[in-house]
């Protein structure tokens, strides 16, 4: 291979599945590769059984015609925002130009779905910088791994996994570098190894040998804000894909003031200070994005509404500037009970707020050590649909201490609330390190699990429920919220979330009943799949936990 092509970088991100997966062939391979290497393939499989007789609903409702099909044809037609890249393809992208390195870009769906583009790639980028940020758990990794690895190619995996992986990791041979931290004090480091020099770890990181792999940590950062560090530049990712991408994604925060429970957001990195934009370097850089032919941004941070002054500050920053931009961010409901600070986002060009509500039921937030209250959670979507701000719930199902009881609470407070979307999420064990999983806490809830993240959805059973009552339990909530036409489920539609608005709910709600007739010979022949699934599920809880 020629001695420039060997420092050319290819940055690969994405997930292994998407819902929008174009070859049915090329799915299932990347399942079944997943599943090989799954300590416990049966509650994902489960769940995504769920998704998919969903999924196929929606697509045969599509081709039928009703009053809300005009509604329904214009948020799924693509508004130029399909095929928006990743943040974190874009901000390694930059952050490789700010270096000097030569470097080409890829999504995972694009290198599995067709094999001359990856051999194209491949062939010409001697090393792979491969985010594993969108990927559930090692099981995918390993299948992705297995993808874009090719002999004299070096491999680099960083992102949400590699924390994860670290600790006791004893190497792969088929990756060359585990980075763990920050990409903008790990890529300088990174660079000076491709281009042939030692890897050395940024001040206050370390370099440690894991047997054939190195792993490299960042270390804390000594800047107190990310005001000092490059933004994700949005115009060179067009220059290099070729076109104007309406929508971006935006971050303007790292870690957060809060410890939740189930959350391993504040853990992510070695600094766990809790760092942020300022308002009017935020505003800049909007400007510059709006410049670029950006018109809707979505912030990617844990809390865009903190700082609360910060908040405030920005939003009269973008009124003033009267910028043609629409923006969406996450939100806790205690930052939202403020009708006049809410009439001010929504001013500045806020169209949704999402929002980690949890449950329905007091006591089930205060185990999750939430520090807010269902009344808080309430009053935050009523001051939103006052305001015009589309709302989108998350909830989580099957934490400790859930019982049928909790979860109706959970069902009846979007019956009464009624939110835009919401999201009924699993209680999962995945990710160690969070405060639910502590010693303590298994010793309290009686919590038993499969350790290690060879599933992305891992086994567990806690004194009031365990994992393989959750695909039933989730069905079933599901369809009361359909047939009352409460919400719309965000799992089905999250890809058009950001295009929707409070005038398309009636439309929209009215296509989601009709989905639940569609498709009967689907629904059946997926339900008798789901069926053998969860036999085979509850066979092996019950072999591993008891």
């Amino acid at each position: 291979m020629p001695a420039h092509l060997d420092t050319r970088v290819l940055v690969v991100t994405g997930t292994l599945l998407a819902a929008d997966e174009r070859s049915a062939r090329a799915a299932l391979g990347k399942q079944l590769a997943s599943m090989r290497a799954s300590s416990g393939p049966w509650l994902d499989l489960r769940l995504k059984l769920l998704a998919a007789e969903e999924l196929l609903a929606q697509r045969a409702a599509r081709r039928e015609r009703g009053w809300w099909s005009d509604t329904v044809d214009r948020l799924f037609t693509d508004d130029g925002s399909d095929g928006t890249p990743e943040l974190t393809e874009v901000l390694l992208a930059t952050l490789l130009q700010v270096e000097g390195v030569p470097f080409e870009v890829a999504s995972i769906a694009a290198l599995t779905g067709d094999a001359a583009l990856r051999r194209e790639l491949l062939g010409r980028c001697g090393v792979v910088f491969l985010s594993s940020t969108l990927l559930r758990d090692a099981s995918e990794l390993t299948a992705v791994v297995r993808l874009v690895r090719r002999p004299g190619t070096r491999l680099v995996v960083g992102g949400a996994l590699a924390p994860l992986l670290a600790p006791g990791w004893s190497g792969d041979p088929a990756i060359d570098v585990l980075a763990v931290g920050e990409g903008e004090r790990l890529v300088p480091a990174l660079a000076a190894w491709v281009r042939g020099g030692e890897l050395v770890a940024p001040e206050g990181g370390e370099v440690r040998r894991a047997g054939p792999s190195l792993v490299v940590r960042a270390g804390p950062s000594p800047e107190r804000t990310l005001d000092a560090w490059p933004c994700a530049d949005w115009s060179l990712a067009m220059r290099v894909h070729g076109r104007t991408f309406p929508s971006a994604f935006y971050e303007s925060v790292r870690g957060c003031p809060y410890r939740c429970a189930f959350c391993n957001y504040p853990y992510l990195f070695d600094d766990q200070r809790f760092r942020t934009r300022s308002a009017r370097r935020i505003a800049d850089d909007w400007t510059a994005m709006v410049e670029a032919g950006v018109r809707r941004i979505t912030c990617l941070d844990s809390l865009f509404t903190l700082p609360p002054r910060r908040l405030d500050e920005l939003c009269a920053l973008l009124v003033e500037r009267d910028l043609p931009l629409e923006w969406i961010c996450y939100a806790r409901a205690d930052d939202l009970t403020d009708e006049r600070r809410v009439a001010a986002m929504r001013a500045a060009g806020c169209v949704q707020v999402q929002i980690g509500v949890e449950s329905g039921d007091d006591g089930m937030l205060r185990r999750m050590d939430k520090r807010t209250t269902v009344a808080q959670s309430a009053l935050a979507l009523e001051v939103c649909r006052r305001q015009g701000v589309v709302t989108l719930c998350t909830f989580i199902a099957g934490y400790p201490g859930e019982t049928r009881r909790t979860l109706r609470a959970t069902r009846d407070f979007v019956l009464r609330t009624r939110p835009d979307f919401y999201y009924l999420a699993p209680f999962t064990t995945r990710v160690l390190g969070v405060p639910v999983l502590s010693e303590d806490s298994r010793r309290r809830h009686g919590i038993r699990t499969v350790q290690g993240i060879t599933s992305s959805a891992p086994y567990w059973r806690h004194d009031t429920m365990s994992a393989d009552e959750l695909p039933t339990l989730l069905r079933e909530h599901n369809a009361t919220l359909v047939a009352a036409e409460a919400a719309l489920d965000a799992t089905l539609f999250y890809p058009i979330t950001a295009r929707y608005r409070p005038a398309d709910r009636a439309a929209m709600l009215a296509f989601q009943t009709r989905m639940a007739r569609s498709a009967p010979w689907w629904r059946a022949g997926l339900r008798g799949v789901g069926t053998w699934v969860q036999r085979r599920l509850e066979r092996d809880l019950q072999d591993v936990l008891g």
